[in-house]
């Protein structure tokens, strides 16, 4: 038999081996429990991932059906299974459009003419079709920008011939065809010391003119008034340090340019003068008060009657009096003069004639 003091050494080192195996298997154990919770973390974040995944890849499905639905029913107004094709005689030109084009214009006099109300009342040719009486190139422009509406919402508009643009104007202007309606700015290059701007103010574009230096510094519009409807623009003024004269405004037979620019004794003119009044060499017949100081605040409005040939003038919206021209002018432009620096007015080409 083995000493006992040997059988304790050997009993001894037995447990101290079970001890060192028992933290081994523990620590494996715990190992095992991290490995697990990371496990079960990864798995977690990869199922939200795929979640938000397939979340976001229904809403893209959902707003692609619903893209095509709407564009199915644009499609469907657009080409609808009956077509009612017209045929029109302009001037001598064959047109033949469908009817729901040419009333694309949602407003327009076209699309009021080929309406159900009006259509029997256009006359017709010895072969039945349709007539009209107007500039046939001008009519082709249309016929072409509205088919090409069709097919895309934002075609852009046919380029024009030089010769054609003024015939142009008006048909757009009697038709009321506002995609060939320009809205008319101030001449960004009119060679003065002006500072020009715009701003947006209840969406609408106003432009903003800032006199810079001293003596007359004279500009126009870019686009001449219209020629066939009644018209009106309105400057309101924003500074005036100097109501003794220093601010006009009113109408040209033509765009001032070169030295004209620097004075608003023009010719071929109409203009108000602040404190003073009407002065120009084209002034017919008027009643317009003078003497106005058109202070900070106040607003000189113009409207422009083509059938009489008129102008009337308005002061803080109230009717101040009417003008004549001495002869009519094949185009009219409107035109603003400062004198004073510090001078600031605001043109809204936009604004509702007062009633």
């Amino acid at each position: 038999m083995e000493p006992e003091p040997l059988i304790e050494s050997s009993f001894r080192r037995l447990l101290a081996s079970l001890d060192a195996e028992r933290e081994q298997l523990r620590g494996a154990w715990q190992r095992l429990s991290e490995e697990r919770d990371l496990t079960t973390e990864h798995l977690e974040k990869l199922r939200q991932e795929t979640e938000e995944w397939c979340y976001r890849e229904k809403l893209k499905i959902d707003n692609e059906w619903q893209r095509l639905n709407q564009l199915s029913e644009e499609m469907t107004k657009m080409w609808p299974a009956t077509v009612e094709i017209l045929e029109i005689n302009c001037s001598g030109e064959h047109f033949t459009i469908p009817r729901e084009t040419i009333c694309g214009i949602e407003g327009s006099v076209l699309s009021e003419m080929f309406s159900d109300e009006f259509l029997h009342e256009i006359p017709r040719d010895e072969e039945g079709r349709f007539f009209l009486d107007f500039n046939p190139q001008c009519f082709g422009m249309v016929v072409e920008y509205l088919r090409n509406r069709r097919l895309r919402a934002d075609a852009p508009l046919p380029l024009v011939p030089q010769m054609q643009k003024r015939n142009m104007e008006l048909l757009a202007e009697a038709w009321k065809l506002w995609p060939f309606l320009k809205t008319n700015r101030l001449n960004q290059l009119h060679g003065t010391s002006l500072h020009i701007s715009t701003q947006l103010v209840d969406q609408k574009e106003l432009h903003i003119i800032r006199a810079t230096h001293p003596g007359w510094q004279v500009l126009g519009a870019e686009q001449p008034l219209p020629v066939s409807t009644l018209s009106y623009f309105e400057v309101k003024v924003l500074q005036n340090p100097d109501t003794r004269g220093g601010l006009a405004l009113g109408v040209c037979g033509h765009l001032p340019s070169g030295t004209e620019t620097h004075s608003i004794r023009l010719q071929q003119c109409v203009l108000y003068n602040s404190n003073n009044g009407l002065l120009g060499d084209s002034i017919g017949e008027h009643d317009v008060k003078a003497g106005l100081n058109l202070c900070d605040g106040e607003s000189l409005g113009l409207c422009h009657d083509v059938i009489s040939g008129s102008l009337q003038w308005y002061h803080n919206r109230q009717l101040i009096g009417t003008s004549t021209f001495k002869a009519r002018w094949s185009s009219v432009f409107p035109v603003f003069g400062l004198y004073v620096p510090g001078q600031s007015v605001a043109v809204d080409f936009q604004a509702e004639v007062p009633k």
